[in-house]
């Protein structure tokens, strides 16, 4: 993820030449260096100016600097592998675009999908009433704030070199009665029994600034995923384009079927539909996708793969968990009944956290900064004036740092006393966002009862949740 240290050198050592070699270069060159050089701004620094997001001064000051940051620097100890090396790059550089056979939904444009906007708070977490709570298990806390007695005000503020606010924010947060308004003193944090590390990160914990909720506003270009889609077999792109196309068009090729009915052989027309049933299936490299048209979704068709690890398409739905989601909504959506037939309308979309700018700022305590948090999906749902925007996170439980990204998903979006959505009025609607994570296939049973509001292990769970 953007949260980890990454290599802008490789250096391939007798990597040899074979389809697995291949794989693996292409696996090891994706790990390399990511472009950021501006906080939330992964474009290169060249391209951020030209479209004006950053100051000409700023750029003018470190353009002739910046390339060597911005490249990855391969190196090998054999010249032939090296030229397969590069061969491999430039076959998957060169892999031909897909966007333009996708569309924006006709009926997504005739509704406000709208999103959250944020900024960066004038305060630091240690000037908040309630900042967000910092992990740390019992036995550092207790070393931590007993070095910080050892060492006293005078002593601690010259060694850390920190504002006296955060200075006495810090102590005042290792007395009894306020330790759990500051920390979450988790049995399962690790131990690092490093109390002059851990009191570091603590006075830089309290001086990180928030970001807080800005407003709403219509949903643009921060959706884009699905314009970058690649593939990469150039002999089979013009198949793959044909039958996105046909998906695509799904409306009307089914009302061509429907008039055909009993103007043509039975035979022809069972052939006719066998062939429209099988137009979204392809298959290459025994990695199969489907190509679905779901009614609802934001950009049509969606390409679902049925293999996790599929090579020679990116930006997709190919993850265990989502797939799973998608298929158990259709499911949910064949039902009459279904809780979505009681708004006047709906679309969902799904986020792609690389290309897409639609997300939940939270506090990282593993990076001491505010991140974007990325759910895999968003729905908007409308009735009347009253107006949900809803993200869908479908992943297991144990995966980082939930609970973190959720409290400060409450933060923002819910009351503080009843975690209950606050209703932010706008352009006419009473806006509410919530947050709905669905687990792995074990359940939500281990959830501790503080977060269980947000799980749901199956579509009426779902229902119950956003009726």
């Amino acid at each position: 993820g953007w949260d980890s240290n990454r290599p802008n050198l490789l250096l391939f050592v007798n990597i040899g030449v074979g389809n697995d070699a291949k794989k693996f270069v292409l696996q090891s060159v994706g790990r390399g260096v990511r472009i950021e050089p501006q906080k939330y701004q992964r474009k290169r620094l060249q391209n951020l100016f030209n479209a004006g997001e950053i100051n000409k001064q700023l750029f003018e000051k470190v353009k002739n600097l910046i390339l060597p940051i911005e490249s990855l620097f391969v190196f090998g100890t054999n010249a032939e592998n090296l030229k397969e090396i590069i061969k491999t790059l430039k076959d998957v550089g060169q892999g031909k675009n897909l966007g333009d056979a996708f569309i924006l939904n006709p009926e997504a444009q005739k509704h406000l999908l709208l999103i959250p906007v944020y900024k960066n708070s004038e305060r630091i977490f240690a000037e908040e009433q309630d900042p967000q709570k910092y992990p740390i298990s019992r036995e550092d806390f207790n070393i931590t704030s007993q070095f910080y007695g050892f060492l006293g005000d005078k002593i601690t503020l010259a060694k850390y070199d920190c504002e006296v606010k955060v200075l006495k924010k810090a102590k005042e947060s290792f007395s009894e009665e306020n330790k759990n308004r500051y920390y979450t003193l988790g049995k399962d944090e690790p131990s690092l029994s490093e109390p002059e590390l851990i009191l570091d990160r603590i006075f830089n914990y309290l001086g990180v600034k928030s970001r807080e909720f800005d407003k709403f506003k219509k949903l643009e270009n921060e959706i884009v995923h699905f314009e970058k889609v690649r593939f990469t077999d150039g002999e089979k792109y013009e198949e793959i384009k044909r039958k996105i196309e046909e998906v695509r068009n799904y409306p009307e090729r089914q009302k061509e079927l429907d008039k055909q009915y009993g103007k043509i052989p039975r035979k022809e027309f069972e052939k006719q539909m066998t062939l429209f049933e099988q137009a979204g299936n392809f298959e290459m490299k025994n990695q199969k996708i489907k190509i679905k048209y779901l009614a609802n979704h934001y950009y049509l068709p969606v390409i679902v793969s049925e293999t996790e690890k599929i090579d020679y398409l990116n930006h997709i739905i190919n993850v265990d968990s989502e797939v799973r989601f998608i298929e158990q909504l259709e499911e949910y959506l064949a039902r009459p009944n279904n809780v979505f037939t009681q708004f006047d309308w709906w679309m969902f979309s799904k986020l792609d956290q690389t290309l897409d700018e639609v997300f939940i700022p939270y506090y990282n305590h593993k990076e001491n900064r505010m991140d974007n948090y990325h759910p895999d999906f968003i729905f908007w749902l409308q009735k009347g004036n009253n107006y949900l925007i809803l993200f869908v996170d479908p992943h297991g439980i144990a995966y980082s740092d939930i609970n973190e990204k959720i409290d400060y998903f409450s933060k923002i979006f819910e009351m503080k006393e009843i975690k209950e959505s606050k209703k932010i009025s706008f352009n006419g609607f009473d806006i509410e966002t919530r947050l709905l994570l669905m687990p792995a296939r074990g359940g939500s049973g281990s959830v501790g009862n503080n977060y269980k509001k947000y799980w749901f292990d199956n579509f009426d769970d779902f229902a119950d949740k956003i009726s």
